[in-house]
């Protein structure tokens, strides 16, 4: 469904450009769920806001994102705005900034139905009735401002209007973590169902190894802007190659564990655009070796799908 190559973000500041997104690689497959975790600022939603051209003006993006054979970095104009929404639709972070406080559910959902399909002001409002039906809102809600639901409702208004278009690829960007734990599973289950039902692909941004755990195929793990390990979900959780990833599952509660304190991961990610000889994990790194502070460590192959930037599976085969 997607291909991307390379992909580089950097920003403008004071000291010059800032690079907060190095050189990533990876495919999404058809009707696949792709988690991209991390800690904050690794370039999670930097790389989402790349993906539909959402970046903020004097942010640059290189590489190349191929969606059916067309690099979207390189698409303009109307054939741009044809891409998002009915093409690659996206749920954001915080429904409550992301929807306009002083239009009614009925008004944001009608315009967007509205500017892709042609179809009258009635029959939007019917197909928007039909929607929020299938996310488990009363067409009541038709006529209600933002402000007067509650979070797990906005929440599932932007999935009706992620959804509404039938795009191929559905972006999820922390969707869940502004909910309380009950209505987390609830919308982790409405996305998984609407997933299937839609059979569409999906890049679901956290930063919650449970919530990978409970809906991913795939994984990728980014720190300081790099994939440092990609590979399925459950190898990731039966093994951990990269020390960052096995630092991310320490830190995860575990009932069954009788740790009296997490393991928490050692030191702060480093500043965007600092320069590193070695390998960027190094200095919060327990295994980090002299060569790891001075060479660059590469991605290799450590298995069937399984890639991993670490200095440790140099001379790993696959298998």
């Amino acid at each position: 469904m997607l291909k991307v190559t390379n992909l580089s973000v950097s920003f403008n500041s004071p000291s010059g450009m800032v690079k907060a997104l190095d050189g990533l690689c990876y495919t999404l497959n058809e009707g696949e769920i792709l988690a991209v975790v991390g800690e904050s600022g690794c370039g999670k939603t930097v790389h989402s806001l790349a993906l539909t051209r959402l970046l903020p003006p004097g942010a640059k993006a290189s590489g190349e994102v191929l969606y059916k054979g067309k690099d979207i970095l390189k698409t303009e104009g109307k054939d741009l705005r044809a891409l998002r929404g009915a093409e690659i639709g996206m749920i954001f972070q915080d429904p409550m900034m992301s929807l306009n406080p002083v239009f009614t559910v009925a008004a944001q959902m009608t315009e967007t139905l509205r500017a892709h399909l042609k179809i009258s002001k009635k029959e939007a409002l019917k197909k928007s009735a039909e929607l929020l039906a299938k996310v488990g809102i009363d067409e009541k809600f038709l006529n209600s401002y933002p402000h007067q639901l509650s979070g797990g409702m906005r929440q599932r208004v932007m999935i009706a209007l992620a959804l509404s278009l039938n795009p191929g690829i559905l972006i999820a960007d922390e969707p869940t973590t502004a909910l309380d734990v009950t209505v987390q599973l609830q919308i982790l289950e409405l996305i998984k169902k609407l997933q299937k039902e839609y059979a569409a692909s999906v890049i679901f941004i956290t930063h919650n190894l449970a919530i990978v755990n409970n809906i991913a195929d795939r994984v990728l793990v980014l720190y300081a802007g790099e994939k440092v390990e990609e590979c399925s979900k459950e190898d990731l959780f039966r093994k951990p190659l990269h020390p960052y990833s096995e630092g991310l599952l320490n830190s995860v509660v575990k009932l069954s564990s009788k740790e009296k304190r997490l393991k928490a991961v050692k030191g702060a990610p480093p500043a965007p655009g600092k320069e590193f000889k070695g390998c960027k994990f190094a200095p919060r790194c327990p295994y980090a070796s002299e060569k790891c502070k001075t060479r660059k460590p590469p991605l290799f192959e450590a298995g069937v799908g399984r890639l991993v930037k670490c200095w440790k599976y140099e001379d790993a085969k696959n298998g």
